[in-house]
């Protein structure tokens, strides 16, 4: 369903089934529909044979870590398995050209220990919505300081609440707990929230609670309205985001996302920092893991006085693994 894809800011790795043509063809067809189901299906290229490739290096190595704690005599650690995408972006603006940037996320289930631990590996913080443009995310924290490895615990596989050990930051150890939640009010309405706390040994306490009102429509168009507040510790402060995205489907291949994000501090008096306005198109016309982004913009900065800046994202998007 297209509309699972676009929900994809409340889940680890984007839902690809929402923006993938699947051919499928009945049980009993007819010689000429099964050479037309043949017509359909791409061969093999280079980058199949690579992002293939990828994922068996990738499950080759999980399975060995996964073997350390598999019990004696047992081959559960055979099905472990890494998911995961790699996307490389670039955002030129006016007043800031940027760079081409290169992104990664990747999540390792270990059936060893009853899938109760993930393995998480990110080039950023997972409050720092991987989704928005670079310029609009804390700047304090370039990527590579923000790159994060951690392990996460839960009691049980569907467990709401999960505990987190692990180093990011600017290369500090932390420790986390989080509880999330969502509620179906209805067939159309619907509420997630999450609540956590974390505690970095140079950045000391810290929490979070967010909370996305949902709206889907009976086409699967999807309204959401997203409020996030993180306390840090360190400065004695909130920092507030409110995002309202309109998640439109346009193809079986393409959706589209238009986007208001606003950013501000409670130091002092509640200020704004960062506006910003976008039309996201977003496709994925020749495999069904390779994904392709056009996003332009219009970016309010106070550092920058509020003076408009314009621009572009233009991205390239690989998933690997479990759905791919």
């Amino acid at each position: 369903m297209l509309c699972s894809y676009l929900l994809f800011c409340s889940t680890f790795i984007f839902d690809q089934q929402g923006l993938t043509f699947r051919q499928q063809a009945p049980h009993a067809q007819t010689d000429q529909a099964q050479d037309q189901a043949d017509v359909l299906q791409p061969s093999p290229s280079w980058f199949d044979n690579w992002q293939q490739g990828l994922t068996n290096s990738m499950d080759y190595t999980v399975q060995q870590l996964d073997s350390f704690f598999a019990l004696e005599g047992s081959e559960a650690y055979q099905n472990a398995r890494a998911e995961g995408r790699i996307r490389l972006g670039w955002e030129p603006r006016s007043r800031d050209m940027s760079e081409v940037k290169l992104r990664f996320r990747i999540r390792v289930q270990l059936p060893s220990l009853k899938n109760r631990v993930d393995l998480l590996l990110s080039d950023n913080e997972e409050f720092a919505d991987e989704d928005s443009l670079d310029a609009v995310r804390d700047q304090s924290l370039t990527r590579s300081d923000n790159a994060t490895v951690a392990l996460r615990f839960k009691r049980r596989e569907d467990s709401k609440l999960s505990f987190r050990v692990g180093a990011g930051r600017r290369d500090q150890l932390y420790t986390k707990t989080r509880y999330r939640d969502s509620l179906a009010i209805n067939q159309a309405w619907s509420l997630l929230y999450d609540a956590e706390a974390y505690y970095y040994t140079r950045d000391h306490w810290g929490s979070e609670l967010g909370g996305d009102i949902q709206y889907v429509t009976q086409s699967d168009n999807v309204f959401r309205f997203n409020n996030r507040f993180y306390f840090r510790d360190i400065t004695n402060d909130w920092l507030w985001r409110h995002e309202l995205q309109h998640l439109q489907v346009l193809t079986q291949e393409s959706a589209a996302i238009y986007t208001l994000y606003t950013e501000g501090l409670s130091q002092p008096n509640w200020n704004l920092d960062k506006v910003y306005a976008s039309f996201r198109w977003r496709t994925n016309p020749l495999r069904e893991w390779l994904f392709f982004e056009v996003e332009p913009f219009v970016l309010w900065l106070r550092d920058e006085s509020f003076e408009p800046s314009y621009g572009v994202a233009l991205r390239v998007e690989a998933h690997y693994g479990k759905d791919s």
